[in-house]
């Protein structure tokens, strides 16, 4: 049996494929397709402002063109993209358009993988690796797990294409017929920590799990989830849900400060923005910055407001005294318009 590594939020593994490495980066970006899916998963954590709808998001960003998609890329300096869903092949055109367009804009290195419950045939797994996809994970449903003759012929059809291909499964329980599939076609598998969301705790509770204490995870997924790496050269990585925040999001969050960060903005260790505020008289404001020269690119005036260097502003608390003015320092997540974590009033 290969090496196993663990990390401190509980990520275990003898195989990381391409798209869990850039992941682990923060260098993915997360393009989801449609909310869109023929299939009703009980564990499926998907929010309801998502859930059936035809709708687009690159990350957290709205999408209305695919240009937005580049954008945010730029925005966090991605490495590669996954598409996922709902289901995404139900809108492949789109997907097709999609990779064409990133993969011509970000050059053949950068690493697209795709996650789909259905098992496409040859000629839509053709497609989608002319298109420029890498990488592609199956999503089997339960139901399927004990007989997928259908999962190891759509993986060894998509390897024979020149596609990285596995399973991605939620880790419920041991099922030794998809540990066959996927060794004996030579894959990988991936299993995620069953994870309770609003949408999904009717479901998971009906079927009995109860979550953690202090977490989203459901007691005994990871006991099931370790079961796997009993079987000797089985590529199999376990991802909890905690690493989507612990690692994850934070890495991704720091790409995306690091990338779009202003001269006077300072970027926090957890990917954060903390600038100065000054909101009212922004005319008069802006003669005070002018009377005691300070530099140019240590604020800017956006429509209601100026943001500021923080520790230039608490310079300046007293000279800002005399006009009406509301000051205060500034914590946001680096995405455009992005929710505030905290403001301090000077």
């Amino acid at each position: 049996m290969e090496e196993l590594q663990e990390d401190s939020v509980g990520s275990i593994y003898n195989y990381l494929p391409l798209g869990c490495l850039i992941c682990r980066q923060g260098a993915g970006l997360v393009l989801f397709v449609t909310g869109k899916c023929e299939r009703s998963c009980f564990y499926c954590p998907i929010s309801s402002e998502r859930r059936g709808r035809d709708i687009v998001f690159a990350d957290e960003m709205p999408v209305h063109e695919i240009a937005d998609i580049l954008k945010e890329a730029s925005a966090i300096d991605a490495l590669g993209t996954g598409i996922t869903g709902g289901e995404p092949l139900l809108k492949l055109d789109y997907v097709l358009e999609c990779i064409r367009a990133i993969k011509a804009a970000l050059g053949p290195g950068h690493h697209i993988h795709l996650y789909t419950g259905l098992l496409p045939d040859r000629e839509v797994l053709m497609g989608l690796k002319q298109a420029g996809l890498d990488e592609i994970r199956f999503h089997p449903p339960v139901s399927e797990w004990s007989n997928p003759q259908g999962l190891y012929r759509a993986l060894t059809q998509a390897k024979s294409l020149g596609l990285l291909a596995g399973v991605e499964i939620p880790a419920i329980a041991y099922a030794p017929a998809i540990v066959k599939a996927v060794m004996d076609a030579d894959a990988f598998l991936n299993l995620n920590e069953l994870e309770f969301s609003e949408t999904n705790y009717a479901g998971l509770a009906e079927e009995g799990f109860i979550p953690v204490e202090l977490g989203c995870g459901a007691v005994g997924s990871e006991s099931a989830a370790r079961e796997y790496f009993r079987a000797d050269g089985l590529k199999v990585h376990y991802c909890p849900s905690r690493f989507k925040d612990a690692v994850q999001l934070r890495e991704r969050l720091l790409r995306r400060a690091r990338h779009t960060a202003r001269p006077f903005d300072y970027v926090s260790e957890d990917g954060t923005i903390i600038h100065g505020s000054i909101q009212g008289d922004i005319e008069g404001a802006l003669q005070v910055l002018k009377e005691l020269a300070v530099p140019y690119d240590m604020y800017s005036c956006i429509q209601d407001r100026i943001d500021i260097a923080a520790p230039i502003l608490e310079d300046i608390t007293d000279e800002l005294k005399g006009i009406k003015c509301i000051l205060c320092i500034v914590e946001r997540y680096p995405t455009e318009g992005g929710p505030v974590v905290e403001r301090i009033p000077l």
